[in-house]
């Protein structure tokens, strides 16, 4: 697991610095909100096909050759062709290639961890959650930082060299996946068609959907240009509260380990979620706390994601194929949501959007709610309280 940490890290460090970059990059150059929507759309687009196509693959010659062989060169790529990238196509083209990269990432990675820690599934997958968002932290005031003191091309130059060291847990791990032994007759793509998954299957695919739209464009797109735009917060300021946003995310995710999945859980995230987000337009200079709130919530609600995700795919025989599957409709909302969020806080501002999403966190919560104590019997004393 340690190398699967590793890869994780790396991947979000990287990812924690573009996400926060490319928006303000674009702010910069003076491309409006709805443009750079547009561009950001690109990638859960891309991300719907190719993860699909990688779960595919790996489920056939197994999970560790796609961090090394698609996730390694992909991050690195995407990281030059941002630094060379003078033109809106050009950033479209990079963001088509960091598509691959998350999309070779998330392909694998629970397939990874359900295969290297089977009787601690759930919990490793939430871990793997705080991981990622530490990464993210580190990602954000690097970027930040290196915004503010060395300029953007410096910053990213930082970012190809980071790039690189992918490559070493990669290779590391390249003997550590299983592969599925297939009859020669059965076609590689057959797992892919939809069909025959249970209803439990699917509501937890609408569950992870609402939580895409409740996260994704806050994070992507709203957050980073609200804060330069209407705020006048600095670089530097806006790439630490970033970090702080990842921090408490990664706090609450360890913090939520070993509390219940419970209904009381669930309704008092969506009321923080909610009245966070009506005050956070104008907060004014409460705009810090009304954001760690949000952060608080989203990693104390991690745990209903991934144990809703554990008990539809833990016992697939094409694991990888069936987590893509699952996360489909999540990809088309981070599209969509991304896409129609610039244009929307550009026509109605940006109070209308931030409430919508707040509102879209509680449905994800009670949806997943409902996926785990329908599937499960394992977390029965979970909901003692129910």
């Amino acid at each position: 697991m340690r190398r699967v940490n590793a890869i994780t890290f790396l991947n979000y460090f990287v990812s924690g610095a573009v996400t926060l970059l490319i928006p303000l990059l674009l702010l910069a150059r003076n491309v409006n909100v709805a443009d750079i929507g547009i561009v950001l759309s690109v990638l859960p687009l891309v991300f719907l096909f190719a993860r699909l196509l990688f779960a595919a693959i790996a489920d056939y010659v197994g999970w560790s050759h796609v961090f090394l062989l698609i996730n390694w060169p992909a991050t690195f790529a995407s990281v030059v062709i941002y630094y060379f990238a003078s033109s809106l196509p050009i950033f479209i083209v990079g963001k088509l290639v960091e598509g691959l990269r998350e999309s070779s990432y998330w392909a694998v990675s629970r397939t990874a961890i359900f295969h290297l820690s089977p009787n601690k599934a759930g919990s490793e997958a939430t871990k793997n959650n705080a991981i990622i968002w530490l990464a993210t932290a580190v990602g954000a005031v690097v970027a930040g930082a290196g915004i503010f003191y060395i300029g953007f091309s410096s910053t990213l130059g930082i970012l190809v060299l980071a790039s690189l060291l992918v490559g070493i847990p990669a290779v590391l791990i390249w003997r550590s996946s299983k592969k599925i032994r297939m009859p020669k007759t059965q076609s590689l793509f057959a797992a892919l068609n939809p069909r025959g998954r249970s209803r439990t299957f699917w509501l937890v695919s609408i569950a992870l959907m609402f939580n895409s739209f409740a996260i994704y464009p806050l994070i992507t797109l709203l957050l980073p240009v609200f804060m330069a735009q209407q705020l006048g917060y600095s670089y530097i300021a806006i790439g630490v509260l970033f970090m702080l946003y990842n921090i408490v995310s990664a706090t609450a995710t360890f913090l939520s380990l070993k509390r219940p999945l419970s209904l009381t859980r669930a309704v008092t995230l969506t009321a923080a979620s909610v009245i966070a987000s009506v005050f956070l337009a104008g907060s004014g200079l409460f705009f810090p706390a009304f954001l760690m709130t949000l952060a608080f919530v989203r990693g104390y609600g991690i745990g209903f994601f991934e144990h809703a995700v554990v008990k539809v795919a833990k016992d697939s025989k094409n694991m990888s194929v069936d987590i893509g599957l699952l996360h489909a409709p999540m990809r088309l909302a981070e599209f969509s949501s991304v896409l129609a969020a610039g244009f929307l806080a550009q026509a109605t501002g940006y109070a209308p959007v931030f409430i919508a999403t707040g509102a879209c966190f509680g449905v994800f919560v009670f949806l997943s709610l409902r996926a785990i104590r329908y599937q499960s019997t394992s977390l029965k004393p979970s909901f003692a309280k129910l």
